[in-house]
């Protein structure tokens, strides 16, 4: 009965792909092991043996409501827990435990979890009312009962955002299966099973199988993937890693050879990048929309100067676009008041999105590169690397459509400049095109269509200059140039090539897709 009701658990799990792999910490051989995909975990599991008692599996979709009472201090009166969500301004969203304070009454029943979705208080549904009066209902007595019903999608989001680099997480699964005890265990059974036996090795990889456990599990949503030893340009051989928002990691994983990998690489990136695009929709629908999130995901910055080991040069950053703003941060924001906390925000019309060719451009091997480079000059320069190429071109489709979106809120720009000796401000206009204002006599000096422009050049200080076809032009080739002085001379360059984007996108948007920019 136990056998059927573990396997009726793996059932319940809906396992989208599974296969052996070997496992190791990047220093010694691997282990082996089984990865188990769901739609929003990546399991790590090791061959049990048959003689021990299996555990029981909890389907995942039977989410009881669990019951916990919570006992308060006189001293303090607090129960230790913080609280979001409720019904306000026609949104209604769950209550959710969103901190635990430790060594308070909340922490010390052991049972509650960050995440966890509160359902009712004393035997009264929290659901319809607002945080207000759920923070209420919690303040009365000196014992509150909550029930409270776990949510594994909310709680990466939640958990304190440990950076990546942390290894006493990513460590922690690794430490488990090295145990002499844990391996001693998986050997037997390996022993047993005939791992390495053909037929043997198509029982062990049935997901079905109740011949393994489970001794790690990551979260998918906003996860790192990389195939690239931690910090350098080395890529490892069919194999990869898998880190979740809170540094739980898979370990390395190592696939039989490069079709196994790729098949691999493909199904998780795909399944993060689903769960990070309802993590868009469901963040949307609270956001203004001129705030709209369009891309979330993981790059990785090459940043010579931080480098405290030569060969360390590569950091991971986590990359948003919300309106116009092109947001990157140490680690994902989890909530609203993180996302004012990135590391650095621009303007896409103040920047520059350039892929690198595979050529003597790039600073080192690794591939999907792109340059962003702002109006603050060399110093807010940002070398970035994509994990998969689909991600490079996801993000640059966001971009331009951000870029279209900006342009078109904006609808004109002007800079303070000066032409021929005059005061002047100088006008990007969707509409009218390029326009010189002179301001002694507040009249416009010239004005041209965005496609009468037939080159411009910058010093990248304070001289700019446009060619633009004229008729009316005394040269024989029919062109007519304007010299200007601005102090804003980089940001003219790319606030012209927002607004060229702009007009070039709602034309058609499939021509910068098929035409990158270099």
């Amino acid at each position: 009965f136990q056998a059927m009701k573990h396997r009726k658990g793996h059932k319940n799990l809906d396992v989208i792909h599974h296969g052996l792999v070997l496992i190791s910490d990047g220093q010694g051989k691997g282990r082996p092991a089984r990865l188990l995909l769901t739609k929003d975990l990546l399991s790590v599991q090791i061959p049990c043996d048959p003689n021990e008692e299996p555990t029981p599996l909890l389907p995942q979709e039977e989410n009881p409501v669990r019951s916990v009472t919570i006992r308060r201090r006189k001293e303090s009166g607090g129960l230790g827990i913080s609280i979001k969500g409720g019904t306000e301004n026609a949104q209604n969203m769950p209550i959710i435990i969103s901190k635990i304070f430790p060594k308070m009454p909340a922490d010390e029943t052991g049972q509650l979890h960050v995440g966890d979705v509160i359902v009712e208080v004393n035997g009264e549904k929290v659901e319809g009312r607002s945080h207000d009066e759920v923070v209420e209902m919690l303040k009365g007595g000196d014992e509150v009962s909550i029930g409270v019903r776990s949510c594994q999608q909310i709680a990466p989001y939640l958990r304190s955002s440990l950076s990546l680099q942390n290894s006493s997480r990513a460590g922690s699964v690794l430490d488990k299966m090295y145990e002499p005890n844990t391996w001693k265990s998986a050997m037997k059974a390996q022993s047993s099973l005939s791992l390495y036996d053909t037929a043997s090795m198509a029982s062990l990889a049935d997901p079905k199988s109740d011949r393994w456990k489970t001794i790690t599990s990551v979260s998918l949503p906003m996860a790192y993937v990389t195939r690239y030893l931690w910090g350098t340009d080395t890529i490892r051989q069919n194999s990869f890693e898998v880190r979740a928002v809170d540094g739980t990691s898979t370990g390395i994983a190592h696939c039989e050879d490069a079709t196994a990998m790729s098949e691999w690489l493909n199904h998780i990136n795909h399944h993060i990048q689903a769960l990070n695009s309802k993590s868009i929709k469901m963040s949307n629908k609270y956001l203004h929309q001129s705030e709209q999130i369009s891309f979330i995901g993981w790059v990785n910055e090459r940043i010579d100067e931080l480098a405290t080991d030569p060969n360390l040069r590569w950091f991971p950053r986590f990359l948003i676009i919300k309106g116009p703003d092109i947001c990157l941060f140490e680690s994902p924001p989890l909530n609203s008041e993180d996302l004012s906390k990135c590391l650095f925000l621009y303007k896409a019309y103040d920047c520059a999105v350039k892929q690198v060719p595979p050529d003597t451009r790039r600073l080192d091997k690794r591939d999907h590169i792109i340059w962003l480079e702002t109006s603050g000059g060399p110093k807010e320069k940002h070398y970035l690397s994509f994990d998969a190429p689909n991600m490079t071109e996801t993000f640059e489709q966001q971009y331009y459509k951000c870029i279209y979106a900006s342009i078109n809120a904006m609808q004109s720009r002007t800079f303070a400049c000066s032409f021929e000796g005059r005061p002047s401000g100088l006008v990007f206009d969707i509409r009218q095109g390029i326009s010189l204002y002179d301001i002694p006599t507040k009249s416009y000096a010239w004005q041209y269509r965005f496609r009468d422009l037939h080159a411009s050049s910058d010093d990248g200080k304070v001289h700019v200059q446009f060619v633009f076809k004229d008729e009316r032009a005394l040269s024989q080739n029919r062109l007519e140039a304007k010299d200007i002085e601005c102090d804003e001379a980089v940001a003219v360059a790319f606030t012209l090539h927002a607004f060229l984007m702009a007009k070039m996108f709602a034309t058609d948007p499939n021509f910068l897709k098929n035409n990158p920019l270099l």
